[in-house]
Order: structure tokens, then sequence, then C-alpha cells
């Protein structure tokens, strides 16, 4: 890790320029490495930064094991010491202003074959084959059997809202 880190804040007042930047000492424990992790990434919603996106950022800065469970006991020691403020799998810094973010688009969802059994709420386990296309048909992505918690912030919205 580097010497000193720079964040970069909006202006105080007018009199300022459009950035300032202030020099501060780098953090030392995992738990002041995640609030840094999520002042340096733009949260895609109110709730705050994915801890996925966070633990690619702790792997890439701060070369954090992103398996380690001392990377999850932070995140829970965060929370309950008022650190951390946690929204299903985001997290936000208590005292932070909550982001503004635009209204995302609609998912438009096209059911090409329902299935038979019951249907999928938040929380469940989800079993899906999928195949990922460009417009002009060009496959991006597939998989046979992928597997995540639906509404836990694991996958894309569009798969959270369009599955449930």
């Amino acid at each position: 890790p580097q010497e000193s880190y720079v964040q970069q804040t909006p202006p105080l007042s007018g009199h300022y320029p459009s950035t300032t930047s202030i020099t501060m000492a780098p953090p030392k424990t995992l738990v002041d490495k995640i609030v840094y992790a999520i002042r340096q990434q733009p949260a895609a919603s109110a709730n705050g930064v994915s801890r996925a996106a966070i633990v690619k950022y702790l792997s890439a800065e701060f070369g954090v094991d992103k398996t380690k469970a001392a990377s999850k006991k932070a995140f829970k020691d965060g929370v309950s010491k008022g650190i951390l403020i946690q929204t299903g799998q985001s997290f936000r810094v208590k005292g932070d202003k909550v982001p503004e973010v635009s209204e995302e688009p609609k998912v438009v969802i096209e059911e090409l074959k329902e299935g038979k059994g019951p249907a999928a709420e938040s929380g469940d386990t989800v079993t899906v084959k999928y195949e990922g296309k460009l417009t002009d048909g060009t496959i991006f992505d597939s998989a046979k059997s992928f597997e995540f918690t639906l509404g836990a912030g694991e996958v894309i919205k569009g798969w959270d809202q369009g599955i449930a």
C-alpha cells in the first residue's frame, strides 16, 4: 500500500476549486479500509456500495484476500459498532450523505417458458440456466447451472427483478 491516500471531495464553498484533495494517513484496520473503499466508489443505489464491489476494491487496492473470513467479520464489526449501515448486501458509512441515484430504467420481462413450481421470492436460492446475447446475436456469457440468492445483491438487479 502507498504511504498516503488522496480522497476527492466536493468543494466546501464557492471559494474552492471544483475538487479539494485531502491527504490522509492510510487506513490501518480492515474496517477502516472498508470505509475507505465505500467512499472511493460510486454507489449504484441509495443503499450504498455492494459487498462484492467493496471486496473487489479491497483486493485490488490493499491486497486483502477475497475469501478471508476476516473480511466477513470486519463487515459485521463495522455494522455492530455503528460505523456501517447495511441494507441487504450493500453498505454505506453512517453519517455520510445518502447517495442520490437517478431512477433506473424498468426491466422488461418476456416470459419464454413458465415454470411449474412455486414462484421464487426474495431470499430464496435459485439455480438458472442462461445465455447472454447482444442485440446482434453474439453470445457474451452463458452457464448451464448458476446459483444465487434472490434479492441479496449478488447479481445484476434485472435478474433479481425478473426472476422474482
